[in-house]
């Protein structure tokens, strides 16, 4: 789909996907009203008239949670919360009715408290509109808490595949086990934290390999050599690593 004509690649994306960003104070736009933002995108995308944008734009942010609708339209960005703002970012993602919303690292500008509400809204949308969410993130404990399967990346691969729970009960990769031994835990209280030693790479310079080789304890030769496959090991579990056994 990417190879495919520009107009072909603007439908798709206007029809299937909608994405939600980390800041929402540099996603939307600061000098124009969240009533323009919201009804202007609907107007390019659904063809809508004024009264019709305006009637949609209203009902996307009550269903994001925003009180007041109504009143938010005349507002700019910066008279609302980090946390408003987000809200108005989902219902802008929303509002051609996408079947996947791409949310990259959605609470990471956000205190705790608006982190968990913003998850809350993601999960109860998800399951309202039946849509798929492919939620990219740092933080394993919002992996844990609201995804179903995960991918992790290292370095622009993915190294290992699986349903939450098999990640966090049976990591197989080595940088998998890796991270998870970097998390604070009740019984490591009053331990130094692990860390995984060494440096990500340089992507410009990446040659062939397994890209986590040079920090890796076990890595072998060909480890450095050849890239290794994604291959399945258990039923539904992925790993790219030749050293694993399982």
């Amino acid at each position: 789909m990417l190879g495919g004509p520009p107009g072909l690649r603007r439908q798709v994306r206007r029809s299937h996907l909608g994405a939600v960003f980390q800041d929402p104070m540099t996603s939307l736009n600061p000098v124009l009203t969240i009533g323009t933002q919201l009804i202007e995108t609907l107007q390019e995308h659904l063809e809508l008239d004024d009264a019709t944008a305006t009637r949609r734009s209203i009902e996307l942010l009550a269903a994001v949670g925003i009180p007041a609708p109504e009143q938010r339209l005349a507002q700019y960005p910066h008279q609302l919360s980090g946390g408003m703002r987000q809200r108005v970012a989902i219902a802008i993602a929303l509002s051609c009715e996408p079947k996947l919303l791409i949310a990259d690292e959605p609470t990471t500008a956000l205190d705790v408290t608006i982190q968990a509400q913003i998850l809350d809204l993601l999960r109860r949308l998800q399951a309202e509109r039946g849509m798929a969410v492919l939620l990219i993130t740092h933080d394993l404990g919002v992996v844990a808490e609201l995804c179903h399967r995960v991918a992790i990346i290292y370095a622009g691969r993915i190294v290992e595949m699986a349903p939450v729970a098999k990640i966090f009960e049976e990591p197989l990769h080595p940088y998998t086990r890796g991270l998870l031994r970097c998390l604070p835990h009740p019984s490591r209280f009053g331990q130094p934290l692990s860390s995984i030693e060494g440096a990500p790479p340089d992507l410009r310079q990446a040659g062939a390999g397994c890209r986590f080789a040079p920090r890796c304890p076990l890595a072998l030769e060909s480890c450095r050599r050849d890239e290794p496959a994604l291959d399945e090991r258990r039923p539904g579990h992925f790993v790219a690593c030749p050293v694993v056994s399982v």
